[in-house]
């Protein structure tokens, strides 16, 4: 018999909670239940999709991309990597199937086809909401805390939720009052995203048992993902009753962007110990104030050119905002770190390795600075410089990183994060994520619908 790491409990700050059972070493998966045999070190969804932006590049069973995919002959919107995929996404896909047809070839927001599944899977199986530790049910909606703005774009989101389900489907009664506005507002506080190795948001998902995670700026633990399950592991060591926590926002960003974006999507004033001192910033807004908000407001623009693969003018704006402010704001700056990761995504795409290398070479100091817990998004960037200075030739260098890569606190995520990006040539580094919150920092999801119907 395996014993769980961790228990459920109510915390004095934030109601349910989730702590250590005993000594937990950093770098250790932790398990929620006691378990015979087999490994439960990580937790399969309650129900989880695609991310819309992925729907024609990732497999709707085991969410890999890169693979060719075969596409459902009925709805022609869900793809698998094989037919044992299609057969094992059947359980799942055989009631959505008819809505994405029926819709088709619109295709509905995240948050709505998540929760369609979770309401397929609930009339399904209405004993699977109680075998968590954590029901879906006893999940805060927090609607009585959200805006008016809020409350209305919820409202048409149910809307098209019902169009979607069909008549046959809305008519019918979901277990413990539940009902699809309130299911939603649940989902839109509580799902994860689902990151592949590369820190990719390919899915969203709902765990419900480790919804019970509380947030903190500086998380004990963190959560990665291996294909659609879920693993928390460990960043540092924890004592037994220990609270663990993970970030439900971006670690890199400033005390008050955290706290507004806190505030807005999880409905509370963060009082960790990072947010209740003001002088917490000093190294992520390091220089000239009027120098790093021009870089601020830059950002936006330059991130739409790499959304866009606009390399050439992303290459040309990034460096010419490095180079005329360079002395006024230092790399650990956290608005010149993100303009440094986006010039060497624009070099590496213009395969300028030495250019794209000089870049990396920048963010290492910032990074492990930033991050002094081992986590992801760094062992990411680690990766990233490792593979331009191996392909350069510079292995010694190139050895020193990989080495501390190994560090990073999911072994699983580091065989993932290879998979997809062969060590052969540089451009496999195009890792589009920066600072991800997906993984780790994440989540809870950044905003599941920030794109429109």
């Amino acid at each position: 018999m395996m014993a769980a790491h961790a228990e459920r409990f109510l915390t004095a700050r934030a109601g349910n909670g989730l702590r250590a059972v005993g000594e937990i070493k950093a770098g250790a998966a932790i398990r929620l239940r006691e378990i015979k045999g087999g490994d439960a070190q990580s937790s399969a969804p309650f129900a989880f999709c695609v991310a819309r932006k992925f729907l024609q590049s990732a497999c709707h069973n085991c969410v890999r991309t890169g693979q060719k995919l075969l596409r459902c002959s009925q709805c022609k919107t869900a793809r698998y990597c094989s037919v044992q995929c299609q057969k094992e996404a059947w359980p799942e896909h055989k009631s959505e199937c008819p809505c994405l047809k029926r819709v088709h070839p619109r295709i509905p927001t995240d948050s709505v086809r998540l929760t369609a599944r979770i309401i397929f899977r609930l009339l399904s199986d209405p004993a699977a909401d109680g075998e968590e530790l954590y029901s879906i049910a006893e999940h805060q909606p927090h609607l009585e805390d959200m805006s008016d703005e809020q409350r209305e774009g919820l409202t048409h989101l149910c809307s098209t939720l019902k169009i979607y389900l069909g008549q046959e489907n809305t008519d019918r009664s979901l277990p413990n009052g539940l009902t699809p506005i309130s299911l939603l507002a649940r989902v839109t506080c509580n799902c994860f995203s689902i990151s592949n190795g590369e820190l990719q948001d390919v899915g969203v998902g709902l765990y419900p048992s480790m919804s019970l995670l509380n947030h903190d700026c500086r998380p004990n633990c963190v959560v990665v993902f291996l294909g659609r399950r879920l693993q928390l592991r460990a960043v540092r060591h924890i004592q037994p009753n220990e609270e663990l926590t993970i970030s439900y926002t971006e670690v890199l960003a400033p005390r008050v962007e955290r706290r507004v974006q806190l505030q807005q999507q999880y409905h509370f004033l963060c009082q960790c110990q990072r947010c209740s001192r003001e002088d917490t910033d000093c190294d992520l807004l390091a220089g000239d104030e009027t120098v790093w908000m021009i870089l601020r407001e830059k950002l936006p623009q330059l991130e739409k050119l790499q959304a866009e693969n606009q390399w050439e003018e992303l290459l040309k704006e990034s460096e010419s905002l490095v180079s005329t402010h360079a002395g006024a704001v230092p790399d650990s700056n956290v608005y010149l770190l993100r303009l440094l990761d986006l010039a060497m995504d624009a070099c590496i795409s213009l395969d300028q390795y030495e250019n794209a290398l000089g870049f990396g070479n920048r963010t290492l100091g910032p990074y492990q600075l930033h991050y002094p817990d081992p986590h992801p998004s760094r062992a990411v960037e680690l990766l990233r410089v490792g593979k331009l200075q191996h392909y350069l030739g510079k292995l010694e260098d190139a050895q020193t990183n990989f080495r501390q890569h190994q560090h990073h606190p999911s072994p699983e995520l580091r065989a993932q994060t290879l998979k997809h990006s062969p060590a052969h040539h540089p451009s496999s580094t195009k890792l589009y994520c920066w600072p991800c919150i997906p993984v780790g920092n994440v989540l809870h999801p950044p905003n599941p619908d920030s794109s429109s119907d």
